[in-house]
């Protein structure tokens, strides 16, 4: 075969590849191509082995994307997914959040998204989301003034209504008696502290004991 069989070759395939059944195939032209022609034409060469850098470009970048899918689908999100998803939840817990923008978030059908999240996460969507409210919930009760009618709200709760009977479903307790409860064992501790009676124990203890949401033993809200 002569180099201008080779040159006019390697043109076909850079112009888009269309010429081969496949990436891999137009690979192994190419770099044919870029051997018969290295000592006579190095400029045909150079742009044979460019087009074959872009192709293996392409060809990691869909295999990387097909093994990602293929492990999704058998055991959950991938790890880029449930951050994803993890860090639209907490951006957006004063607002209303359905199953169909978290799909969105994570590039998957509806159907799809929900047998994965309930793989990776341990239960369904919008349960991860209501524990997450009641999480913020907690925190703002603890860390501010503002009344539980307004922290309803800023949880992406309808009341305070609808937030005692979730808040009671999933802590067991209603939110205004948790809340005066911590306080005084909070309020207890730094009496202790000021006596110098306190001891990491014992605030590890009133912490798991009145604070659920924050060990691994929580009650999983499940629909």
């Amino acid at each position: 075969m002569s180099d201008t069989t080779y040159s006019s070759d390697a043109t076909r395939v850079g112009a888009g590849g269309s010429a081969y059944a496949s990436d891999s195939e137009a690979v192994s032209r190419l770099l044919a191509a870029a051997t018969a022609t290295l000592d006579t034409d190095r400029d045909a060469a150079k742009a044979c082995i460019q087009r074959v850098a872009e192709l293996l470009r392409r060809i990691l970048g869909d295999s990387s994307r097909q093994v990602q899918n293929s492990s999704a689908a058998r055991g959950g999100l991938a790890l880029w997914q449930q951050q994803r998803v993890a860090a639209y939840v907490a951006a957006n817990l004063g607002s209303c959040i359905r199953a169909a923008d978290l799909a969105h978030v994570a590039g998957l059908s509806t159907g799809h998204f929900f047998r994965a999240f309930r793989d990776s996460f341990g239960e369904p969507p919008l349960a991860y989301v209501t524990r997450q409210r009641v999480r913020h919930c907690q925190e703002l009760m603890l860390n501010s003034q503002a009344s539980l009618c307004e922290i309803a709200l800023d949880c992406g709760m309808c009341d305070q209504a609808h937030l005692t009977r979730v808040f009671r479903r999933i802590v067991g307790v209603n939110p205004g008696l948790w809340r005066r409860q911590f306080a005084q064992h909070a309020a207890s501790d730094e009496k202790r502290d000021a006596s110098k009676r306190a001891t990491p124990v014992q605030y590890e203890s009133t912490r798991r004991a009145h604070y659920p949401l924050q060990e691994s033993t929580v009650k999983h809200e499940r629909r």
